[in-house]
């Protein structure tokens, strides 16, 4: 299965239909066409579910697509393993969000931009880690903690595998899993993006943390990935058109303004303080 920058797991069931999408259905034109299925991970600040309602950066997203389709958005909360099942071998998905324009059994789907995330050496704040060293970071002795379902790209890949070769990873299930070790000092560190850690655990969980850049790690541009199994090749168009009208009415840029604190998008990309 192909690697994807996921989010972190929270101990929720499936849910029904969020309601709050639902409601921003265009009226009129619905009955017309097939609802799009934009499934989600449950991931803290990213998506939760609030009072039987979704909230978060991707919630805001998808009510922003559903704006500006004609027809109904479904969404519901799946566990990760299963919502890639959905995209990339049931067909059961028509969008995938965060995704990637990773090939998998020969469906490549379409790819829109949104934002860059980068992973980040994140050790305890109480440790101080050097600069230098951490930019050095196959030559020390550390020893990391990942999630399985985490990856942020090629370079970030690469590193991982050089890394495990060494023995210095242990492999968990989930992020919040990955960062309780770390700042409890059971591990030395994790590799993971300040968003997706402050989603998980909120300002003063995120406090708890040191964060590095690492030279080796460039950006990941992530985005929106949309079937071209689901769908027809219409509905395939009005999904990517709405997703480019999202990215450049700047709604992506507001959604995180608008569940993060400007250091944390500061660390996390520049871009995403912009507009």
């Amino acid at each position: 299965m192909p690697g994807f920058l996921t989010l972190p797991h929270a101990r929720l069931q499936r849910r029904a239909l969020f309601a709050s999408l639902a409601a921003l259905s265009a009226p009129g034109s619905i009955a017309s066409c097939k609802p799009i299925r934009i499934p989600l991970v449950p991931g803290g600040l990213l998506v939760r579910e609030v009072q039987g309602k979704a909230q978060g950066v991707l919630a805001d997203l998808v009510a922003a697509i559903q704006q500006r389709l004609s027809c109904k958005v479904q969404s519901e909360l799946l566990p990760q393993g299963r919502l890639i099942r959905s995209f990339y071998e049931t067909y059961d998905a028509d969008v995938l969000l965060p995704g990637s324009p990773v090939s998998f059994d020969g469906h490549t789907p379409h790819f829109v931009p949104m934002f860059k995330v980068t992973a980040h050496f994140v050790g305890r704040s109480a440790s101080a880690f050097d600069a230098a060293k951490v930019a050095t970071l196959l030559a020390q002795d550390w020893h990391c903690v990942l999630p399985r379902s985490v990856s942020y790209g090629s370079d970030f890949d690469t590193l991982v595998a050089q890394l495990d070769t060494q023995g210095r990873v242990t492999w968990v299930r989930d992020v919040g899993t990955a960062l309780r070790m770390v700042a409890a000092g059971r591990v030395d560190f994790t590799l993971l993006s300040p968003t997706v850690t402050y989603a998980y655990g909120g300002e003063s969980f995120y406090r708890t943390f040191q964060f590095l850049a690492l030279p080796a790690l460039r950006p990941m541009e992530t985005g929106a990935a949309v079937s071209r199994r689901s769908l027809p090749e219409s509905a395939q168009a009005r999904v990517v058109a709405a997703l480019h009208s999202v990215v450049r009415d700047g709604e992506v840029v507001q959604a995180f303004k608008r569940h993060f604190p400007a250091e944390v998008l500061a660390l996390e990309s520049p871009a995403l303080l912009k507009a």
